[in-house]
């Protein structure tokens, strides 16, 4: 009684201290986490739910065009209702994903016993691909409710609970919620369900019908509303032309350790990456090979080993097989991730094979040793190999690999919101609705991105600046100023001279009412720099720029202002650097679309060259906006020297019809500006 006591105690403190572990792993340093476009996204479109009422009955869109469901996001708005900050849905995430080590230790003593419970969890909490996948803000399927799929599986098939069923069908439809990817459980299920059909009760399977039907509806409907997009996306996905890949089989194995993560991880300075930690990256086989020798090991004890263990090893096989076979014939690309909802159950077959092992050579109490020493060696080498990934890209946050981590980002933004209010600082007031400034302030990201869906920057900071009116521009080709007594200005990330925005800069600090603000500076070299504009008189932006007599106002509600043209241009000098003023009198309408052009015509009236310009999106325009335009035409090899004409307009996109300029009266006056006369030598 003593020792069955003493054993509990012990236990009870391994998996305290295994999912201590985990928690620190995949909780600690949230800022050291990726928070590219996909990340901030996800996060942007939480805190629309969280902050602003968006109910959304879609999710963020996969890789193949087809929208997910949108539990991921109602999920993370949660912790965003509390904090508005991107933080708080690193934290949650990682709770969950360091709780899923919990659940994995509960499952395999379940089933298989305290030891095997013991070693999976030991498996998954110090996996490094594990860590790295459960500290990221992204839609994609949760190991937590996974585990909580198939505890409903083998409650109902091994236990005999026919009303579990119920909470399969649940889980089921959480993780399709979470990601499209779960629609490979739809197969577990169904195959489970053959396999052990005269456990199927009706009452059940109906209720677990219900359940499941309820909770896809509102995506199923929106989609038959809207013409079945998804659907069709998706079909057009499935019924491509596949070939046979091992991508699937090979990514199920690597992504128990740290194989290859130095290469994705570090990008191109993988070899420095690499230089930081002992040569032992053999573990990673050692460690792939105990999964080859545990499947068969599985297979012989579903035919041959003790009547308890077959259906839940059963189970855990068609866990492990479907997905995989799912991906093995496919029609795109396949990426590692794809195979995070494989989790834990490699873990779990091959802490069955080592329990197994110990147990057969118990009396040989080395060998047990043995083991303990090799998990424990195996789990020091895999948190270095974590820790090193955040340490290297603390120090190279650019590599390509990792991305920007949130640190510098959010930096950048809190320095930003300093300017406006000094006392601010992070996600300004925690909560939602505790925004910095007031009406009267504006955030300009100069990027080379303009559209947060499509462009990273832009989606960063439109995730970090959600509660501040915001615009976003091509920093290389515009400067939008908006009709507000405090802008600032954010330009980056800038790598080395940034040659492509010196002309942006150059112009920003040439303004009087403008002043430089802190540079964030990453250890590699990218910075982002800022400036602050302050006044509502903007007579300083029109400096060097020649205006018009009067206004040229189009009908879209656009006014050509002035120019900044050079009057000659030596042919040796490859590009004609042009400025165009301009005005929104009138915001657009929404779903309408615009681009400037300048054209250089010679004296025959012969098109030469020109530069057209969506640098500002027309969806970001606001009626008393004044805008830079920048047009950097090039010089051809057909230009010659001689006499030419730079004429302005613009035009609608995408059906490309030039927009009218009025006269007095209101009538269309005409399409072309004729800006100077460019002499060419």
């Amino acid at each position: 009684m003593d020792k069955t006591f003493d054993e509990e105690r012990v236990t009870r403190v391994l998996v305290l201290a295994l999912v201590l572990l985990a928690l620190i792993l995949r909780m600690a340093w949230p800022t050291l986490t990726p928070f590219k476009r996909d990340e901030a996204t996800v996060t942007r479109l939480a805190l629309a739910i969280a902050c602003e009422r968006y109910l959304p009955v879609t999710g963020v869109d996969t890789s193949t065009g087809t929208d997910n469901l949108p539990l991921t996001l109602y999920l993370l708005a949660f912790p965003l209702r509390l904090w508005a900050d991107p933080v708080a849905a690193v934290l949650f995430t990682g709770l969950l994903n360091g709780l899923a080590v919990l659940a994995c230790y509960g499952l395999g003593r379940a089933y298989f016993g305290r030891r095997v419970g013991l070693i999976a969890a030991f498996l998954f909490a110090v996996s490094p691909w594990a860590v790295i996948y459960g500290r990221k803000i992204w839609a994609q399927n949760l190991p937590l409710v996974t585990l909580a799929f198939v505890a409903s599986l083998m409650a109902t098939f091994v236990q005999g609970r026919r009303w579990a069923l119920v909470g399969a069908f649940a889980s089921l439809a959480a993780l399709i919620g979470l990601h499209l990817g779960g629609l490979a459980f739809v197969p577990v299920l169904l195959i489970v369900m053959l396999v052990y059909r005269k456990q199927v009760s009706l009452k059940p399977l109906l209720a677990g019908v219900g359940v499941f039907t309820l909770a896809v509806a509102p995506y199923a409907i929106h989609d038959a509303l809207n013409g079945w997009p998804n659907l069709r996306d998706f079909l057009n996905y499935a019924g491509g032309e596949g070939r046979f890949s091992w991508d699937a089989l090979r990514y199920a194995f690597f992504m128990m350790g740290s194989h290859e993560i130095a290469g994705r991880m570090a990008g191109g300075l993988h070899q420095a990456y690499r230089a930081g930690l002992p040569n032992l990256w053999w573990l990673n086989w050692a460690l792939m090979g105990s999964l080859a020798l545990a499947i068969p090991y599985a297979v012989l004890q579903i035919v041959r080993g003790p009547e308890e263990r077959r259906r839940p090893l059963l189970i855990l096989l068609i866990w492990f097989a479907v997905p995989i076979a799912l991906q093995s014939r496919p029609t795109a690309e396949v990426h590692p991730f794809y195979f995070n909802l494989l989790y834990p159950v490699q873990f779990l077959l091959v802490g069955l094979l080592l329990a197994d092992l110990a147990a057969h050579f118990s009396r040989l109490r080395w060998v047990s040793w043995a083991l303990i020493l090799a998990l424990l060696a195996l789990g020091i080498w895999q948190v270095a190999v974590v820790g090193r990934v955040f340490w290297f890209m603390d120090r190279h946050p650019s590599t390509g690999g990792y991305g920007i981590p949130l640190k510098y980002t959010r930096v950048t933004a809190r320095e930003a919101r300093r300017l406006i209010d000094p006392a601010c600082g992070g996600a300004c007031g925690g909560a939602c609705g505790g925004a910095c400034g007031g009406a009267d302030t504006a955030f300009v990201v100069l990027s080379a991105g303009t559209i947060p869906t499509m462009h990273e920057t832009p989606a960063v900071f439109d995730a970090l600046l959600f509660d501040q009116p915001r615009y976003f521009a091509d920093g290389r080709e515009a400067i939008p100023v908006p009709d507000r007594a405090d802008v600032v200005y954010l330009i980056g990330p800038l790598v080395g001279e940034a040659a492509a925005f010196s002309p942006t800069i150059d112009r920003l600090v040439s303004w009087e009412r403008v002043r430089p603000g802190p540079s964030v500076e990453l250890p590699d070299g990218v910075r982002y720099r800022l400036f602050h504009r302050q006044g509502n008189e903007r007579e300083d932006v029109l400096s060097g720029v020649t205006l018009f007599d009067e206004p040229f106002v189009f009908a879209n509600g656009v006014d050509f202002l002035g120019h900044d043209v050079p009057a000659s241009l030596s042919l040796s000098e490859r590009e004609l650097e042009t400025w165009l003023a301009w005005r929104v009198r009138e915001a657009p309408p929404p779903g309408v679309g615009y681009h400037l052009f300048i054209h250089l015509v010679a004296e025959d009236g012969v098109l030469r060259s020109q530069h057209d310009s969506a640098a500002f999106p027309t969806e970001r325009w606001q009626a008393g906006d004044l805008i830079l335009s920048r047009f950097p035409i090039p010089i051809l090899d057909d230009v010659t020297a001689g006499r030419y004409h730079a004429w302005a307009g613009l035009y609608t996109y995408p059906d490309v019809a030039n927009v009218s300029y009025l006269d007095v009266a209101g009538n269309p006056a005409g399409e072309l500006v004729l800006l100077r006369e460019v002499m060419i030598r």
